[in-house]
């Protein structure tokens, strides 16, 4: 058995080194070495994706998926759905938060190259995530597809912002609207190169990317509307292929290892929403029923509230900024039109909503304040509502 081992495993165990270790280095390439120019920027980054395809494709022994060969063009159909998902999560996502111009060349020349940039680099991750994920990784394909995901997630990712991040308001953006999407991609684009090679995920993530790219005009959300759009389209794509996977291929059961990373990335995004949403964080969301805040707030909107110290309301909240504060058994959502200081030196707001006629009758004294609306997200509370239509809440209002 130890001889068998040394030659079916060690040696995979030596090529994953080495893939691992040029990935390294194109990442500081790309990443860290100061490179200008066309040649430097888009030429060189292909070759290195290139030569590593061609390598692990000509020269690297074969590994095979976990799936059945005569189910291979089914992987490829639902890397299909997959990418239909995540477009229509985008084009959702920019209905709600509005839709700019592409910031990328759209010339026959300009196009032309990013086709041939982002070939290459998309056939080299996805040929060496699958060659990790099925080789390297073969004896525990869990931890291949986890580990493998989150290497590729840090080439989507801007480093430059990562190490600049100064606020919690600012980590909390990066983290929801940029990190956690590209991982659950990624996990995605990992499950598909476990079951069917590196096709399926070169399907997935060329049509993202082809998207992202070749659109003249694109979604520009908010980064909670990117964060809830972009994580729940690949999560629910890892439970639909998941799913398919298991009802129409596998009639047998399956081992635990080969299913379990789809529910635990749905798990985990599932529990940070339910954290979220009960205000764990220092931010939490709110439905609004009522029209008092119209027209920058309407019914149906959810603001985001970043909970606050009484103490420390008079350094953050200026005049104009929408706050929190409850009323009785009732959380009110109004404009800060003044500022006083009580006999404790603490904070006293004067506010008003939008569309009433005149201020609210008493003041907000400290022991009401809640904490301060940072951002909209325009219609996403409508379900709440109708689902709280039979009876009334106490808990949200406007």
């Amino acid at each position: 058995m130890a001889v068998l081992w040394d030659k079916l495993y060690i040696p995979r165990i030596r090529y994953g080194l080495l893939i691992l270790a040029y990935i390294a280095a194109i990442f500081y390439i790309t990443r860290f070495v100061s490179l200008s120019g066309f040649w430097c920027n888009y030429v060189l980054p292909s070759l290195l994706w290139g030569g590593l395809a061609l390598t692990i494709y000509y020269i690297f022994p074969k590994v095979r998926p976990a799936g059945r060969i005569s189910r291979y063009k089914l992987y490829c159909w639902l890397a299909l759905v997959c990418g239909l998902i995540g477009i229509v999560a985008s084009v959702a996502s920019g209905m709600m938060g509005g839709f700019g111009r592409s910031p990328y060349d759209h010339s026959l020349i300009g196009m032309g190259i990013n086709l041939f940039y982002l070939g290459s680099m998309l056939v080299g991750m996805e040929v060496s995530r699958a060659w990790l994920v099925n080789g390297l990784f073969s004896k525990n394909p869990a931890w291949g597809i986890s580990v493998s995901a989150l290497i590729f997630t840090l080439f989507t990712l801007s480093i430059r912002r990562l190490f600049g991040l100064e606020t919690f308001l600012e980590g909390a953006e990066f983290l929801g609207g940029n990190f956690l999407p590209a991982l659950m991609e990624s996990a995605l684009a990992s499950y598909l190169v476990f079951l069917g090679g590196p096709l399926p995920a070169i399907i997935y993530r060329g049509m993202l990317m082809g998207f992202q790219w070749f659109s003249p005009i694109l979604p520009d959300p908010n980064w909670l509307t990117e964060a809830l759009f972009g994580s729940f389209a690949p999560v629910l794509g890892i439970v639909l292929v998941q799913t398919v996977h298991r009802s129409e291929v596998l009639k047998i059961r399956r081992k635990p290892q080969e299913n379990i990373t789809g529910w635990i990335a749905a798990s985990a995004v599932s529990i940070l929403m339910i954290w979220f949403a009960v205000g764990v964080f220092s931010f939490f969301p709110n439905v609004i029923v009522s029209g008092s805040m119209s027209p920058a707030i309407e019914i149906g909107d959810v603001v985001i509230v970043e909970k606050i110290h009484p103490e420390e309301a008079a350094k953050k909240v200026k005049v104009g900024d929408v706050i929190q504060f409850r009323d009785e058994d009732i959380k009110v959502t109004h404009r800060v039109i003044d500022i006083e200081e009580d006999d404790r030196g603490l904070p006293l707001f004067i506010t008003q909503g939008d569309d009433n006629p005149g201020p609210d009758s008493d003041p907000v004294e400290a022991d009401q304040f809640v904490g301060k609306v940072e951002t909209v997200i325009p219609k996403v509370g409508w379900a709440t509502i109708m689902m709280r239509s039979a009876g009334s809440s106490n808990e949200i209002e406007g």
